[in-house]
């Protein structure tokens, strides 16, 4: 038996809605975590027979709430949170055009690498956004355990 399937497109301020608020959520969630490894990745050697200045990432964790309390955790947020809204929207509005622009017919649906391509379009097009934003957020994220050479 045949399902009678009919495609439903998504208006692109939906989508533009959707990655926003999706993006900002992630961001929110996903900060603290990402301020502890760029820490971790950023500390310097050690001179010889010195300690790290984080051991592990509990230790990193505690050494942040410690000495900024737990708004350490959110430094350098400000950055991503300004540029993943349109960052999101943008990748979401880029699926869904990618996705229309090789629908088959009103009642088809994608293979799976129509909907790889409109991935690659969607990823394509939030780069330009992302890498620079990363890179101030990173900056922000280590300003004040590390001397910082831009």
């Amino acid at each position: 038996m045949a399902t009678d399937r009919k495609t439903h497109t998504v208006p692109p301020v939906k989508n533009v809605i959707a990655g926003g608020v999706g993006g900002m959520c992630l961001i929110l969630a996903g900060q603290p975590l990402d301020t502890i490894k760029v820490n971790l990745q950023t500390q310097l050697s050690p001179a010889l027979g010195k300690r790290p200045l984080y051991n592990s990432t509990l230790h990193c964790f505690s050494k942040i709430v410690a000495q900024e309390g737990i708004r350490g955790l959110y430094k350098g947020m400000g950055a991503p949170l300004a540029v993943i809204t349109p960052i999101m929207s943008i990748t979401f509005l880029a699926f869904g055009l990618g996705k229309n622009l090789q629908q088959p017919g009103p009642d088809g649906s994608l293979r799976p690498p129509q909907v790889f391509i409109a991935g690659m379009l969607a990823g394509l097009s939030s780069t330009i956004l992302m890498a620079p934003g990363e890179r101030i957020k990173c900056l922000l994220q280590v300003t004040s355990h590390q001397h910082i050479h831009i």
